[in-house]
């Protein structure tokens, strides 16, 4: 009797059920289908996770929409293939536009076109082009055709028919989406901005797709967001690094070349790898130098000769000499017993570090002057920026310079009772320790003496100041971390055996490396105070100097064994090592982007330069060299 419903059998609800099921099953043939003429197919399991985040996989996430669209688009009920007049065709039909053809669903002619299809794929897999081929490798269903489902094992049960029939709407949009140019569609700031989500190295390998591959990949703004993303991270913390800071990244002008300076960079860094550099000496003092700092244009050394000497780290001609009057103007600072110029570069022309492996080559007569107020004995450290230079010498004072004003003295600072053997200073403060194991702060506008820091029971060798924090290290044996304010200790670090050299408070204020006489390198979390690792053995004699590179994560060491080397900061692991480069002991070592430069016991300035030889290496300057060879601050440009 019925009741005015209308049931269904159990063969007609399965078969109700038919289009869902095969549209699963469809799904997952031909994501498998996809995969194996994938250039990215052979992935293990085991790397799924990294291949997520791949250069391909970015480009597949920003274009995923347009196929998205493309497979959400077909419409079952008019553009499907159960058209009622199907059931007469023995041909196919050709679809119109963008519609799919129609296919008739006797004689198994579907199945065969379906059987066709796979072939052809599998015969053009040489032919297909890897860089216009995506593919999904994520285990959870095919994405990219907004049809993924679980697999039912129900499906099992349709007929030839009803697979043929269901299958053939998937199959069209599917091939549709197979070998698809999604550059060459799309407008040029949409192109421009799915390229910007590859790294350099694949970007540049795009330039080989076609022209119009070619073009997008070369535009200057693609270039710029990859060159930002990549090369303007700091290895300590992941912020940004300040452009036009003398970093290596030069401030944003509308005449960079961001190709050109991402292939100087990737250049560099291989250099830094390889130990790939230039080296000059640069003669001048006539005796051991203490100190050194330097720029992109200058460097700055203070010697045991009682001078300060300035020179040009492009020409390596020394502009200027400062000293005692008797120093100054005594003609032994200028011309030697052969009359022959004392300043002057020489360049490695052999592959030893023999003196006659070096070739003489840019000769200098530099200015000389000397004040009133200068040092009477050795220069054992110095520091400057852009306003002031500050030195310390073995007569127990230190005297501040107004840079700007041709390095004429400002005054003298003078509390300590033995020679000032380190200083460091701020925008606020200048810190300095000295041999009567202690350290002063000062102020640094005024000069004015504020306070007098005592804790270690031997000479201070070394100080620096980050914000609040003072960091130094003693013959004690130990490293003192200090609040400025207060004047208290803060934390003391141990873990030498003999007294300390040198330490290191990273620009970051995340790490401290404390160095010494047991020829260990301490490496400290300078936040939680945990000994980090230990270089063991590090030189084979005393380390004298160190210097923390927190923008490229090195750590550059130099010791009495007479070696520079290069350390990984994450692991300690020695990267480079320059071996015998100094006759004698090394005293101080310092790096930047580009280059090392030493000082030591015999009186040459070593110079090691990474980037000599490269392609625009200068367009990663912060300045703008003028045409008349003058340099201007990126500020006036």
């Amino acid at each position: 009797m019925s009741d005015g419903s209308t049931h269904l059998a159990p063969n007609d609800a399965k078969k109700s059920g038919g289009l869902k099921g095969l549209l699963r099953k469809a799904s997952v043939s031909i994501k498998n289908r996809q995969r194996r003429f994938s250039h990215m197919s052979s992935v293990a399991a085991g790397e799924e996770g990294a291949q997520l985040e791949s250069p391909w996989r970015r480009l597949k996430t920003a274009t995923s929409f347009h196929r998205h669209s493309r497979a959400m688009s077909v419409n079952y009920d008019t553009d499907g293939p159960f058209d009622s007049h199907e059931e007469d065709m023995f041909a196919p039909i050709p679809g119109s536009g963008n519609r799919p053809p129609r296919i008739p669903r006797n004689g198994g002619f579907a199945a065969r076109q379906n059987a066709a299809l796979h072939n052809g794929i599998e015969q053009g897999k040489e032919r297909t082009n890897p860089y216009l081929t995506l593919s999904d490798t994520s285990g959870e269903g095919d994405r990219e055709s907004a049809i993924a489902m679980p697999f039912d094992s129900s499906d099992l049960d349709r007929t030839e028919s009803e697979v043929e029939a269901e299958s053939t709407a998937v199959i069209a949009v599917a091939s549709s989406t197979i070998n698809r140019d999604f550059i060459t569609g799309l407008p040029n700031e949409l192109a421009m901005q799915i390229l910007a989500q590859v790294d350099a190295k694949t970007l540049r390998g795009l330039f080989h797709v076609s022209r119009r591959w070619y073009e997008v990949a070369h535009s200057q703004q693609v270039w710029r967001e990859v060159f930002l993303r990549e090369e303007t991270r700091a290895y300590a913390t992941g912020r940004p690094i300040p452009l036009g800071a003398g970093l290596g990244l030069p401030a944003h002008r509308p005449e960079n070349d961001w190709m050109a300076l991402s292939r100087a960079r990737t250049q560099l860094r291989s250099n830094w790898e390889t130990g790939d550099c230039e080296s000059h000496y640069l003669h001048g003092h006539l005796d051991s130098i203490y100190c050194v700092q330097f720029d992109e244009n200058k460097i700055i050394t203070g010697s045991r000769d009682k001078t300060i000497r300035i020179w040009d780290i492009e020409t390596l001609s020394c502009t200027l000499v400062i000293g005692p009057p008797n120093v100054v103007n005594d003609p032994s600072i200028m011309k030697d017993n052969d009359n022959l110029p004392v300043h002057y570069a020489a360049k490695q022309a052999g592959n030893s570090q023999e003196e006659n492996d070096f070739v003489r080559e840019q000769e200098s007569m530099p200015n000389t002057i000397s004040y009133p107020i200068h040092h009477e004995q050795s220069i054992l450290c110095l520091q400057y920026d852009e306003e002031i230079l500050v030195t310390g010498s073995s007569d127990s004072t230190c005297i501040v310079y107004d840079v700007k004003n041709g390095y004429r003295p400002i005054q003298r600072l003078h509390r300590h009772t033995a020679a000032v053997l380190d200083l460091a200073f701020d925008k606020k403060y200048i810190v300095t320790c000295s041999k009567d194991i202690s350290i002063c702060v000062w102020d640094r506008q005024t000069g004015e003496f504020l306070k007098q820091l005592r804790g270690h029971s031997g000479p201070v060798n070394a100080v620096q100041l980050r914000g609040n924090t003072i960091v130094s290290c003693s013959g004690d044996f130990t490293v003192k971390m200090w609040n400025i304010e207060t004047g208290n200790v803060i934390q003391t670090l141990r873990n030498h055996t003999k007294g300390l050299a040198c330490s290191q408070f990273s620009e970051d204020s995340r790490y401290i490396a404390s160095a010494g006489n047991d020829r260990l390198i301490n490496v400290w979390n300078a936040n939680t105070h945990q000994l980090m690792y230990t270089i063991d053995e590090a030189h084979d004699n005393l380390v004298r100097s160190l210097h923390i590179d927190s923008i490229s994560g090195r750590l550059v060491s130099g010791s009495y064994d007479t070696a520079i080397k290069v350390y990984n900061m994450e692991k300690g692991q020695e990267t480079l090592v320059f071996p015998h480069w100094h006759a004698s002991w090394v005293l101080g070592a310092k790096s930047d982007y580009r280059r090392i430069i030493s000082t030591g016991q015999d009186p040459k300035i070593l110079i090691l330069d990474f980037g000599k030889g490269i392609k625009n290496i200068d367009k990663l300057r912060s300045d703008v060299p003028k045409t008349d060879g003058t340099i201007v601050r990126v500020e006036e440009v």
